[in-house]
């Protein structure tokens, strides 16, 4: 009987070793596999505008009147390519739009500061057209912030920003009314 109970004893440990052989075998040996992707995207170049302006109103008047006011947000610029080529925007308002269907044509733009201020890493890289200097008028696309094309801009990555003044001329015989306008300010690549 002592055997048998051995027997039984060794065989009950056996099978355990198996069970647990076979259990040990099918949690580490079955393996669940994720496809995983990844991509990595090149850095861009945005542009951007301020919000909507108001302006006050000013009254009519029998001589032309000059209002002026600088944004108190930005235009501004973020290239974070890093490649040689260029960029430059272009700023442009073809008119005033009154109610009566008049248009007022007197519309320039002077730049906040002779360059760019520079938001985040290398300055010198960016410029603002040298006629921004004074009030230019913005009737027709202007040059405004500009990336020149240049070895050395290679892996240079910058955020600028200016705020320009504004002035526009009512002439004399303009009718009362609400006037509005959209200024478009583009971006293209060299």
């Amino acid at each position: 009987m002592i055997n048998s109970k051995r027997y039984f004893f060794l065989g009950t440990i056996w099978i355990a070793l198996l069970f647990s052989s076979w259990l040990w075998y099918f949690t580490f040996a079955w393996s669940i596999e994720w496809t995983l992707s990844l991509q990595i995207k090149g850095f861009g170049i945005r542009h951007g505008t301020p919000n909507n302006v108001n302006l006050w109103i000013p009254t009519t008047s029998s001589s032309d009147q000059e209002i002026s006011w600088q944004f108190t947000d930005n235009f501004r610029i973020e290239d974070l390519q890093g490649y040689i080529t260029g960029h430059y925007t272009t700023i442009q308002c073809d008119g005033v739009y009154g109610s009566l269907g008049n248009t007022l044509t007197g519309i320039y733009l002077k730049a906040g500061n002779a360059n760019p201020t520079l938001l985040l890493w290398n300055p010198g890289n960016v410029s603002i057209g040298t006629a921004f200097g004074n009030y230019i008028s913005i009737l027709t696309p202007v040059t405004y912030i500009y990336k020149a094309t240049d070895i050395a801009n290679a892996w240079v990555a910058n955020k600028y920003w200016d705020k320009p003044r504004l002035k526009i001329t009512i002439p004399w015989w303009t009718p009362p009314g609400t006037y509005s306008w959209t200024i478009v300010f583009s971006l293209y690549m060299n």
